[in-house]
């Protein structure tokens, strides 16, 4: 649904609407008692996600107003000025609470093992294969451009991360081909510090995305998003405190995590420069998450992941 189509369906909803506003794929708009609502498409049943959420004793939404087919509305919450620090710390206490309410067991085959074990496995084979053909191309050049050279000082941290989520995949698959269950959540999907608002009561807002899966890629998309702007080794610990996670599932995070984005060389200097060096960063923040954090429980315990 394009912004005039939303736009007539607040007319529809609200022919005496005082003034609207688009921010981002949402209307917010004011009626004749100014009392403000916040419009969106409903591409997620959003109704039968609160309706679950709230069986469940999770109650931390905004207070839904109307729903159909195609779009829903909710009353619109001002957001209190908070520390982003300790609003971050509140979004990831509320993860773990969501995913402690709405936790469940789920049959695994061994065919579905697998498939994620060769996935992730060609990820990493493909991921290595791409980085090393660049590595030899660069070798080849007399005259190295700075991000060339940042990456050729550098490479050697890309592959000995790859080469530590082989080592891992393998281990979380000895332990995986005998198990018969897994834990499955209900996931925001969609976490960001914008999306909790502090109010009398708090409140997690943009639930379109929301769906059911393994717990910790709330936690990997909250962190890929985030990493170099709050400390994740504090949230991680707030996080795994209030839901433990297994061990599989811990190495299972971790090697998502370790995997390394593929980077865009057809860009200019200036921002190839910065990417790589954002590269770097993302590797040496992952690894010392992982060493303060998971290393006792693994072979790595007395060594880097990378060296």
């Amino acid at each position: 649904m394009n912004n005039s189509r939303l736009k007539k369906k607040v007319k529809d909803l609200c022919p005496c609407v005082r003034r609207y506003e688009f921010y981002k794929k949402a209307i917010i708009y004011m009626d004749n008692k100014n009392k403000k609502y916040v419009v969106k498409q409903n591409n997620c049943n959003i109704l039968q996600t609160y309706n679950y959420l709230n069986s469940r004793g999770f109650g931390y939404l905004p207070r839904l107003a109307y729903a159909d087919d195609d779009v829903y509305v909710y009353e619109y919450v001002n957001d209190n000025p908070t520390p982003k620090e300790q609003k971050m710390s509140d979004l990831v206490k509320m993860d773990a609470l969501l995913h402690n309410k709405t936790v469940y067991y789920k049959d695994i085959t061994l065919d579905e093992i697998k498939e994620v074990y060769e996935n992730l496995g060609f990820k990493i084979d493909n991921t290595y294969s791409y980085y090393d053909d660049i590595i030899t191309m660069i070798e080849g050049e007399i005259y190295m451009s700075p991000s060339n050279y940042m990456l050729a000082r550098n490479c050697s941290q890309i592959f000995s991360c790859l080469n530590f989520c082989k080592r891992q995949l393998d281990e979380w698959y000895d332990i995986m081909k005998n198990k018969l269950k897994k834990r499955v959540v209900l996931l925001h999907n969609d976490l960001s510090p914008e999306h909790l608002i502090r109010s009398d009561e708090n409140v997690l807002i943009s639930w379109d995305k929301s769906v059911r899966d393994l717990p910790i890629y709330d936690f990997i998309r909250l962190y890929k998003n985030n990493y170099d702007k709050y400390d994740f080794n504090h949230l991680y610990k707030e996080y795994t405190k209030r839901f433990p996670l297994t061990k599989e599932e811990r190495k299972l995070l971790f090697i998502i995590l370790f995997i390394p984005p593929k980077l865009d060389f057809n860009t200019s200097e200036m921002k190839q420069t910065i990417n790589v060096s954002k590269l770097c960063n993302y590797l040496v923040t992952t690894d010392i998450l992982f060493m303060e954090n998971e290393a006792k429980n693994t072979k790595e315990q007395n060594d880097k992941v990378y060296e």
